[in-house]
């Protein structure tokens, strides 16, 4: 949704941080020349029991390939990994002392990046998914089995 003048908020944060960022970035590439980005990957702790229900919600709904599953020394199980269609991964770490699904949804939200936004909405609908409501922005967002909340946002060209 567009805000005023038709900037969106991702539009005026990003303006907001090259205006801020900018100066401190040039100092900073001036003393050295190491690249910094957030990768397109992340890792999930959550709890044993929500294990089916995501290998249900990754690959039914939003439509990931079968995991891979990763067995690591000292893990009570396996980990899973998915990868999206379109690049990019998450994987989950099964532990009995993650938060409980109230606890995650006060943690991180992630956002999915989607060539069909309204389309992935209604699948996750479809699928029963708590929906979830942020007051500074007009994105959907639900949280998938363990709680991790996610939001759907158009793709960037």
């Amino acid at each position: 949704m567009d805000g005023l003048m038709g900037i969106t908020r991702r539009d005026a944060i990003g303006v907001l941080l090259a205006v801020g960022v900018a100066p401190v970035t040039r100092t900073l590439q001036a003393r050295e020349s190491t690249m910094l980005a957030m990768s397109n990957r992340a890792h999930i702790l959550v709890r044993p029991s929500a294990n089916e229900d995501l290998k249900k919600c990754f690959v039914d709904v939003l439509g990931c390939s079968a995991p891979a599953v990763l067995d690591a020394p000292g893990l009570a199980e396996p980990m899973l990994a998915f990868r999206f269609p379109d690049g990019g991964s998450v994987s989950f770490e099964f532990s009995d002392e993650a938060p409980d699904e109230h606890q995650a949804r006060h943690g991180a939200w992630l956002e999915l990046q989607s060539d069909d936004v309204e389309g992935l909405q209604k699948r996750v609908i479809a699928a029963g998914f708590q929906q979830l409501r942020h007051p500074a922005t007009p994105t959907f967002y639900f949280a998938v089995p363990g709680g991790q909340v996610f939001g759907v946002v158009p793709k960037r060209r």
